[in-house]
């Protein structure tokens, strides 16, 4: 019985030990922030750098059967439904792929002929284009790929 409690307070010496060498009582881990959609978008974004105008721009939640390009020729009208790459570019972290958007993303919808007007904007427009073309023409899209170089082309000018 003896050595019973002779182990018994060694146990609880050892735990008293490490628990002090831990540093005492636990740090209680600090809950996650809840996410908050603004009202109103940012004045400016765009790839990290500001280059998009957001001035005048909207916001626009995604549902279901939604896709950039519906988005585009309902916001920008039918004939605009390839200037999709506007919209990803203000929604970069939320819509890495053009293909893949999430019902309830809260897309920041940039007015379309502020950011024609913006060469910074003009040209990311058009790189995202050209990515956008390739991309098409690797899932056999080839005429949707066609129509986005010929107005990365136009753009360009």
């Amino acid at each position: 019985m003896k050595k019973n409690v002779i182990y018994g307070l060694l146990i609880i010496t050892l735990s008293i030990l490490v628990f002090a060498a831990c540093g005492g009582t636990p740090t209680p881990k600090p809950e996650p922030a809840a996410k908050s959609t603004p009202e109103t978008p940012p004045p400016a974004t765009g790839v990290g750098n500001s280059i998009l105008d957001l001035t005048g721009a909207t916001n626009y939640t995604v549902v279901q059967g939604d896709t950039l390009s519906e988005i585009a020729a309902r916001k920008y009208g039918g004939s605009n439904m390839y200037f999709f790459p506007l919209i990803r570019l203000a929604n970069e972290e939320a819509v890495p792929n053009p293909d893949e958007i999430e019902v309830g993303t809260v897309l920041v919808i940039p007015e379309l002929s502020r950011n024609l007007d913006n060469p910074g904007a003009n040209g990311l427009m058009r790189v995202d284009m050209l990515r956008a073309a390739d991309q098409y023409d690797r899932q056999g899209k080839p005429a949707a790929a066609q129509e986005l170089r010929n107005l990365a082309t136009r753009l360009s000018r």
